[in-house]
Parts: structure tokens; C-alpha cells; sequence
């Protein structure tokens, strides 16, 4: 009995770990992908580049990475809203090394109707601190 009621006892304090540990990086990063994308909306990518991850900033300079997201984002217009479809942990994207990741996949929709999914990914760094490392579209 007195078994038992240990096993119990870890049980439940193993889900509360969990609970916890995803409560911790549950909204922050979600803000934090939102912000990045905000720089996007408002046409600072030069911005968008230098708060980016180092994985972003890697093999590519600032302004071929301003170039291609600018063709990435053009015609994309104001945004009328986002709502995430899904958000994954990982610990390893296409190209990138082994890592702490989250992605958000975000529906967003456009002021003047059309819609397009943005994915968004963020890894964490050497301090911790999730910053964006990845980013596309899908039509």
C-alpha cells in the first residue's frame, strides 16, 4: 500500500513538472514570434534581420535576407488578423544544428480578404533567449 501511494504520489508530480514546464514557455513565445512578425508588417526588415537568431543570420548577408523576405512579403498588404493553427517543439529543423526550436504555423488574414499561413520558428541561444531562425509562407 504504502508502494502505492508513492507511485501515486511521482505520478503526480511528474504531470505537474510537465504542466509547468510547458505552462513556462507557453504565451512568451508566441509573443515573441508575433513581435518579430510585427517588424515584418511594418516594413523593417533590416530590423526583423538584426533581432533574428543567429541560425537567420547565417551564410546570408542583411540585405540579401531583406531582399528575399521582401519578395516573401510582397503584396501581402495590411494585416487584419492572426490565430496560430499549431505550435511544435522540436530539437532539430531542415539545415539547422540540434536545438531547442518552437514553430508557430499562424493563419493570417488580409485586409482585403486573401489569407496565407506564416510559419515561424524560433530556437533558443547561448543565453537562452528564444529569437527567430526561420521563416516562410504557404499560400
Amino acid at each position: 500500500m504504502h508502494s502505492l501511494r508513492i507511485a501515486c504520489v511521482l505520478v503526480a508530480l511528474a504531470l505537474v513538472a510537465d504542466s509547468r514546464t510547458a505552462a513556462a514557455f507557453n504565451g512568451p513565445l508566441e509573443s515573441g514570434g508575433y513581435a518579430w512578425l510585427e517588424l515584418l508588417d511594418q516594413g523593417r526588415f533590416d530590423d526583423a534581420f538584426r533581432e533574428g537568431g543567429e541560425l537567420l543570420r547565417s551564410g546570408v548577408t542583411q540585405a540579401e535576407w531583406t531582399a528575399a523576405t521582401r519578395k516573401v512579403r510582397d503584396g501581402f498588404g495590411a494585416v487584419a488578423s492572426r490565430d496560430v493553427i499549431s505550435k511544435d517543439y522540436h530539437r532539430q529543423i531542415d539545415g539547422g544544428p540540434p536545438g531547442d526550436y518552437f514553430t508557430l504555423r499562424i493563419h493570417t488574414r488580409m485586409a482585403d480578404g486573401r489569407e496565407v499561413v506564416e510559419v515561424v520558428t524560433l530556437m533558443a541561444g547561448t543565453d537562452q533567449k528564444y529569437r527567430t531562425v526561420a521563416y516562410g509562407t504557404k499560400r
